[in-house]
């Protein structure tokens, strides 16, 4: 198989996983809706600013200029799903200089193999069926940025290192890592700038452009409660709860864990500690999106290994040898750690319409383009190029519409359905009359409306 091909067959598998799941009304407000949200109105020329967060500006709650980028393409294509084809798209490119990298080491069959591996890493594929994150780019910015390390491009790293500083904040410690690592290993001069401007930016964005913008302290400071209150305990906390070390194993599992092997791994260990000393087990855990920067890093350790193995000893057993953790990486990285989303694309059940999708379509159309509205989760991002929407839960602001659907979909924040039911119970207190229902979908209209 060509590069073309993988990559062109990988987008279109990452594609067909994040629409299918947004179409069977499986995607959430938080965080396709956010981001849809902002990235209309930037390409309107608009703040980007978040109905639901109260209005807050999307780069005051995490710093991710990048996504910026984005927005032109909403000249083209404003709907939700072109941010969910952007993401495969820029997810699976970053398969190339995975592949490049390999190249450099291995023959062509075995860098597509590794490439292929890259490819099915949970990690990457649970990042291309989770909604939308700015975090699509870091995978390709972390292999341009490897390669160019390797290849001693240093114009080339220092841009795509300041482009990745506006990914996400947590992406610059990982800029002062690779610093670190040309420190110890390649130009100690090099590394030490690299590393000292990335933290300079770091303390920058932290303690001034983020409080500035988000009118506040930083939101997200309590996932590292116990670090902060027990620095010391960094050791302990890094390790409990148990789950942490299976996610560890889950990394490395797939790649068998060749990337010990190899001093190029040594990278991931800021983004490894970033996840796993945090509180929140979504940053620690298998089903989001926050594994994929680690997957270039490890897929160029591997093969990084590899080429070693494969250079010393007798020829003939080294090659064996070689083939063999490669076929164990592909089946380990096809399978684990179960339920693959792109696995599902060869079920016929994922492809089958939801029983309630023409009264789904009928509620949608009652809400007018310009209406204000407050919509159950799963449905605010079919609904989010709007000035005004809100999430249905406690203290939602009034609006001139309320949508919600049967417990087929997640009640997400409701409990269950009958939290879903109550709030809708509230609304008609207050005045709302319902002007739809059908199959369980439930469109209710603001009494002063006319």
């Amino acid at each position: 198989m060509s590069l073309g091909a993988l990559v062109g067959a990988f987008a279109v598998a990452y594609a067909l996983v994040g629409l299918f799941r947004h179409w069977h009304f499986d995607s959430s407000a938080y965080d396709l809706g956010i981001f849809d949200q902002a990235i209309w109105r930037l390409s309107r020329f608009d703040a980007p600013t978040i109905s639901l967060k109260r209005d807050l500006n999307i780069f005051g709650d995490h710093f991710h200029p990048v996504i910026v980028l984005l927005a032109p393409l909403y000249w083209i294509a404003p709907r939700v799903e072109t941010l969910i084809v952007a993401q495969s798209v820029l997810l699976a490119v970053s398969i190339v200089p995975v592949f490049t990298f390999a190249r450099r080491r291995l023959s062509a069959g075995r860098s597509i193999a590794v490439a292929v591996v890259y490819g099915l890493f949970w990690g990457i594929q649970r990042a291309a069926w989770f909604d939308f994150h700015e975090l699509a780019f870091a995978p390709l910015l972390i292999g341009i940025a490897l390669n160019a390390i390797d290849l001693r491009r240093w114009r080339v790293l220092w841009f795509v290192c300041a482009v990745l500083c506006l990914v996400k904040e947590d992406m610059i410690p990982l800029v002062a890592g690779m610093g670190a690592w040309v420190f110890l290993f390649v130009d100690r001069r090099r590394g030490l700038v690299l590393a000292a401007v990335s933290l300079l930016v770091f303390a920058i964005v932290m303690l001034a452009v983020l409080p500035w913008i988000g009118q506040g302290a930083w939101a997200y400071g309590g996932a590292f409660a116990s670090l902060r209150t027990k620095p010391w305990m960094a050791p302990l906390i890094a390790v409990t709860p148990p789950q942490k070390m299976i996610t560890v194993i889950l990394w490395l599992t797939p790649f068998m864990f060749l990337p010990l092997g190899s001093r190029w791994s040594l990278m991931a260990v800021v983004v490894g500690l970033e996840r796993l000393l945090s509180d929140s087990p979504t940053h620690w855990g298998s089903g989001a999106h926050y594994s994929a920067p680690l997957a270039p890093i490890l897929a160029a350790g591997a093969a990084d290994t590899l080429s070693r193995i494969r250079a010393g000893g007798d020829a003939g057993i080294r090659r064996w040898i070689v083939s063999g953790l490669l076929a164990l990486m592909l089946v380990a990285s096809a399978t684990l750690p179960g339920h693959q989303p792109v696995l599902r694309l060869f079920s016929a059940k994922h492809y089958r319409d939801v029983p309630d999708r023409a009264a789904a379509t009928e509620a949608l159309a009652q809400i007018p383009p310009n209406a204000s509205v407050v919509a159950q989760a799963a449905i605010v991002p079919h609904l989010t190029h709007r000035d005004r929407i809100y999430m249905l839960e406690d203290g939602a602001p009034e609006a001139d519409f309320v949508i919600a659907a049967s417990a087929r979909m997640s009640p997400w924040p409701a409990p269950n359905q009958e939290g879903v039911d109550a709030w809708l119970e509230q609304r008609r207190q207050a005045g709302y009359r319902e002007i739809f229902a059908k199959d369980g979908w439930v469109v209710l209209r603001r009494a002063s409306d006319h």
